[in-house]
């Protein structure tokens, strides 16, 4: 039988640990050993479980190699003996228990080869999902080379190599080795069990009951118990110790690493690329250092409504309706566009914009992805059969930036169009890289700059030229 390619969204990823497989690429990869991964992804649900370990067998991937192990609900009986060649389990798109060996790449960010069950049955004495286990045993366990495509088919590449398992035994737990609470409270989907040694998955779900701490706490990223304080009431509730700020849509916490507030005081520039909080008056931090809307480490004040800010400023969200301060760019729209004079370069920031010009910028010849964040105009006068280089240049850290070119015509006409008809344009970079493109103007005419982000909640500075030879 001829004897691998990326997974599609909503099947799994990789995680637990397994013994090493004997190296070979003329008969069997790998020995008879036994298997006990130790633990599932923090995604594992009610509809999928895995578990997942390495191999130190090297299948010709530049990264790790996994053995994994998925599970989901609603397909088969999970507790009768299981055919992994037969009716749903041929194939990894219908599969309710799916076996794959998975060699990754060196970035850790995809699968360059992997391998699907072609033989064997699996055999649980107990259905993971209700006591989120693996107990069993697998026999004659062997795979085979695939690519797996957008909608999970799985395809034997044709020449590809065959991977022999043998007989294994099964034996993890979805409750992790380091808690400490009973193992009953490891996500029952009641209550937050907080500083129990590991994470709760429950502390993941908003506004879940806390268990663990006192009244006046919750806890917090590293699963340890933390104050709450009050930003925005009136008065400010401090903090007993460390400093108040924002943490969720609906709770500040005392934050205690120092690394966390800068001494910058409101209007003024943080100085730490890293902290998060600024203007801090009796423990509050009244300010946030902006490395979101214009990214320019301003310390703006805190708000969750324009009511907060000065007048002609507006509130931007960055956690729920809490967010900073911000002036709006007078070049929010074409209506207000700033003048570009060839050859001779502008500083321009989208902080504090509105997203006015998204749907057509999407396409191949302009940026190619969807632009949702706030996005600021400019507008050039070029000649017929004028060639122009568009270059966005001193990008800021934390921008990723896109540049298209509208036009030409007024700006009524050209950018209230939905979609709007993009010329061309480019988002080749990600946070502070450079973009550029060139284009030719076959009439002349008024044309339209635009500033855009793939990010709904982001925005930054920038150096923006246009050049003509």
């Amino acid at each position: 039988m001829a004897c691998g390619g990326d997974d599609g969204p909503g099947k799994v990823t990789p995680d637990a640990s397994v013994p090493p497989m004997e190296d070979s690429n003329t008969g069997p990869m790998c020995t008879e050993t036994a298997i006990a991964p130790t633990q599932t992804l923090a995604d594992s649900n009610e509809d999928a479980i895995l578990w997942s370990g390495p191999v130190t067998t090297n299948l010709g991937a530049t990264g790790d190699t996994l053995v994994q192990f998925e599970f989901y609900s609603g397909l088969d009986n999970l507790t009768a003996p299981i055919d992994l060649a037969a009716g749903n389990q041929a194939n990894y798109q219908t599969c309710a228990a799916c076996i794959r060996v998975l060699a990754i790449n060196a970035a850790g960010n995809m699968i360059e080869k992997q391998y699907f069950q072609s033989g064997g049955t699996l055999t649980l004495t107990e259905d993971p999902f209700t006591h989120q286990r693996m107990v069993g045993s697998v026999t004659n366990l062997s795979l085979v080379e695939v690519t797996v495509d957008d909608m999970y088919k799985s395809t034997p590449v044709p020449g590809g190599v065959c991977l022999s398992l043998g007989n294994l035994t099964l034996n993890a737990d979805a409750v992790p080795a380091e808690w400490t609470c009973p193992k009953a409270d490891y996500a029952d989907g009641a209550t937050c069990n907080c500083a129990c040694g590991a994470h709760d998955p429950d502390c993941d779900v908003a506004n879940a009951p806390v268990a663990g701490c006192t009244g006046a706490q919750v806890c917090g990223d590293e699963d340890t118990c933390i104050d709450v304080c009050n930003v925005l009431s009136t008065p400010p509730v401090g903090c007993p110790a460390g400093t108040c700020g924002f943490y969720s849509s609906t709770q500040d916490i005392c934050y205690t690493d120092a690394t966390a507030v800068d001494a910058a005081a409101l209007g003024g520039t943080c100085t730490s690329t890293t902290a998060l909080f600024c203007g801090v008056t009796n423990t509050v931090a009244t300010g946030i250092c902006d490395v979101f809307e214009g990214d320019d480490l301003g310390c703006r004040k805190a708000c969750d409504d324009a009511a907060d800010c000065a007048a002609g400023q507006l509130c931007s969200a960055i956690v729920g309706t809490k967010g900073l301060c911000i002036t709006p760019p007078a070049n929010d729209t074409c209506e207000t566009a700033a003048t570009l004079t060839i050859g001779t370069p502008v500083t321009g920031n989208t902080g504090g914009s509105t997203s006015n010009y998204n749907t057509g910028l999407e396409t191949t010849a302009c940026t190619g992805v969807s632009q949702k964040g706030g996005d600021v105009a400019y507008q050039v006068t070029l000649a017929a059969n004028q060639a122009i280089t568009v270059k966005l240049t001193n990008v800021s850290p934390n921008f990723d930036p896109s540049v298209a070119l509208l036009g030409p015509g007024t700006a009524a006409a050209v950018c209230n169009a939905n979609p709007v008809a993009c010329l061309k344009g480019a988002d080749a970079g990600l946070d502070g890289a450079n973009e550029t493109f060139t284009f030719t103007a076959t009439t002349a005419g008024t044309y339209f700059v635009i500033v855009d982000t793939f990010y709904q909640t982001q925005g930054g500075k920038f150096t923006l030229t246009v050049t003509s030879p």
